[in-house]
């Protein structure tokens, strides 16, 4: 190991043979893994940001846990791109608060230490990430409407809706100070995507309809623009900051929500925006995987699922809301008025859901870090076709935005979109 990941006193990087030393200093983990001198460790995450390990018990695979630890540097582009171990302190935070809100959606941590950025957490042997499962056109029974029941309860119980001003403002700065990780959301997703740059995915055929329709359109940057000052300026609730198809795991009866070191308080629409990109990228896959038509009428299906739980859910917790907020409109507004205001609000919020999810599908298409639903096809170019339907997909969200008013109307632009532009795999 090299000085440069370990120089920081009480910090080292938890290679597989130093994890069984570690791990036995934690109390009581024999509960969880059993023998700490018989353990089975495999590295299990995509290398993006940081370490992730599977350890279980030799001769008890049912006894496992996952530590996930953060390394000093931007894993995927390596040492030369140092980026603060501080992420998993937010994480950390982001996790204990979902235990709080939302127990069923969140796995358990089991031990926390900040001095080596390390967190300890229940494994999920049962499940698998819901990106691999939807690549294999697996449907999900419950997947859209857990997801929205996640989004829901998050967003709503951290935001002035429901937090009074004083308890709202201490969170805040609970997440305020995860700069780094904010500032590679700002560049990743609002920026470079939409110029040249050295951290951009190449693919010939792609890169020239860039050049021609991305970098040359001053409208949808200045539309790219706006939502890039929203994602800054809006700190409504506290948002997971990462909310995609990897950060999910399921099975055909649970849903678990991981990863959230990207964790802050921002705009409630960018947690919905984001995870609705994901459905749509692997939608446009399966023109060309093996789902076709069926499984793409089924992820269809579930953005209306993901949207309508959302809705209800948070006019449900909205409606029983009984004691002060920061916004305690009953006081002020009549029940018309009242209603008026939330039905603003939820129209406002999916409309700016659509313009993010539209930001989010051209990051995953043209920035560093793509989705494997599309990147793992291996012939150049159906990829470049794929690619291509989704930066037209993403210009054309972010153009009628406006005019998309409930789910509904959502649903048939993406229906029309895939219907006139001959994107409907074959019925399988």
């Amino acid at each position: 190991m090299s000085n440069s990941k370990n120089n920081e006193a009480g910090y080292y990087i938890l290679e597989p043979n130093l994890l069984p030393a570690y791990l036995s200093t934690i109390p009581n983990i024999s509960d969880h893994i059993g023998n700490c001198d018989d353990l089975s460790i495999t590295e299990i995450g995509d290398g993006n940001l940081n370490y992730v390990y599977k350890v279980s018990s030799r001769t008890d695979d049912a006894k496992s846990i996952i530590v996930k630890q953060a390394v000093p540097y931007l894993r995927m582009a390596g040492e030369a791109w140092p980026l603060g171990r501080e992420r998993m302190l937010y994480e950390i935070r982001a996790l204990s608060a979902h235990n709080d809100l939302v127990p069923q959606f969140v796995p358990t941590v089991i031990h926390a230490d900040e001095a080596m950025s390390t967190v300890v957490m229940q494994c999920l042997n049962e499940h698998i990430i819901l990106r691999s499962g939807m690549i294999e056109g697996v449907e999900y029974p419950n997947v859209g409407s857990h997801i929205g029941h996640f989004l829901a309860d998050t967003l709503f119980k951290t935001s002035a809706l429901s937090m009074d001003s004083a308890k709202r403002r201490e969170m805040m700065h609970r997440f305020t100070l995860n700069t780094e990780l904010c500032k590679l959301t700002e560049d990743f997703i609002f920026k470079f995507p939409f110029q040249p740059h050295e951290s951009n995915y190449s693919n010939p055929a792609t890169d020239r309809w860039v050049e021609e329709n991305i970098h040359t359109d001053e409208r949808y940057k200045t539309d790219v623009l706006h939502f890039k000052q929203l994602f800054i300026s809006k700190a409504e609730a506290l948002l997971h900051g990462d909310l995609h198809s990897g950060s999910v795991m399921v099975n055909e009866h649970e849903t678990f929500v991981i990863d959230p070191e990207f964790a802050f308080f921002g705009p409630i629409s960018f947690d919905v925006g984001k995870i609705i990109s994901n459905f749509i990228l692997c939608c446009t896959a399966h023109c060309e995987r093996n789902g076709g038509k069926h499984y793409q009428d089924w992820i269809l299906s579930q953005i209306p699922v993901i949207w309508n739980t959302f809705e209800s859910r948070f006019l449900e917790l909205w409606s029983e809301k009984t004691d002060d907020s920061t916004l305690s409109e009953k006081s002020l507004l009549s029940d018309k008025g009242l209603g008026d205001f939330r039905t603003r609000f939820l129209i406002e919020t999916l409309q700016d859901a659509i313009g993010f999810a539209a930001c989010s599908m051209a990051r995953r298409t043209i920035g560093i870090a793509g989705v494997a639903d599309i990147r793992d096809i291996e012939d150049v170019a159906i990829r470049s076709k794929l690619e291509i339907a989704n930066l037209k997909l993403s210009k054309h969200l972010m153009q009628s935005r406006s005019e998309i008013t409930d789910i509904d109307a959502l649903s048939r632009t993406l229906l029309d979109f895939y219907s006139e532009n001959s994107l409907w795999g074959k019925r399988v």
